[in-house]
């Protein structure tokens, strides 16, 4: 984080569920002053397209600024890229966080699963706190990596639950553990709808696009 801004994990926190009732991208607790109400985040969007160009609108709603935009596949992010032309735009999110590794408060993951894990990490090296879409991980044992890993890097972390940031929610939980509505026994979760169901494995290949970067879409993935 750059030393002119230091925010609070709690204040950001706030505008965040109040304005996107989604998730927060945090301050490192290492700060030492607090978050000015004034001042503004430069934050760094991984994953413009798809699910990604839902915080190219939500983060300057909260009137912060996206510095900087990178995505694997060009002519899915253009439209994203263009409706914030200031941001530096990028391939590779490790070019991202080199080049410009003074002028990101905070970085928000938005790619395909897979990629999730290998992101986070990278960004909490560079000492920037990360919201992560959901899920944050593929693997038990990824997940317990990236939690020593936050411990370790001493930044504050979200993953993109949406309402769990929100008021309503954390007064539902205050008053569930405060036994108000008495002892919890049972619990009925249901989903109305969503997905496709199992799909085949496509067969055969393709010829990789231009305006895709094969290798850095499939990052930890086999090829």
């Amino acid at each position: 984080m750059s030393s002119s801004k230091r925010i609070s994990r709690r204040s950001f926190l706030g505008r965040l569920s109040t304005t996107c009732a989604a998730a927060s991208v945090l301050a490192s607790p290492r700060s030492a002053r607090a978050y000015a109400a004034n001042d503004a985040l430069d934050v760094a969007l991984v994953g413009v397209s798809g699910r990604g160009s839902w915080f190219v609108g939500c983060i300057p709603s909260l009137r912060e600024n996206v510095v900087a935009m990178c995505d694997v596949n060009e002519r899915r992010a253009a439209e994203a890229f263009a409706r914030i032309p200031a941001a530096r735009k990028f391939r590779d999110f490790r070019r991202m966080l080199d080049a410009m590794a003074g002028e990101i408060d905070a970085v928000v993951v938005a790619t395909p699963d897979h990629s999730h894990a290998v992101i986070t990490a990278a960004a909490m090296r560079a000492g920037k706190p990360v919201l992560c879409e959901k899920p944050l991980t593929r693997l038990v044992e990824e997940a317990r990596r990236i939690r020593d890993l936050a411990r370790e890097c001493k930044v504050a972390t979200q993953m993109g639950n949406q309402g769990t940031a929100s008021e309503a929610f954390r007064r539902a939980v205050e008053l569930v553990q405060a036994g108000v509505i008495g002892a919890v026994r049972e619990v009925h979760v249901w989903n109305t709808g969503g997905g496709s169901g199992a799909r085949a494995l496509p067969q055969g290949s393709e010829p990789v696009p231009e305006h895709l970067d094969w290798d850095l879409w499939l990052g930890p993935a086999r090829e």
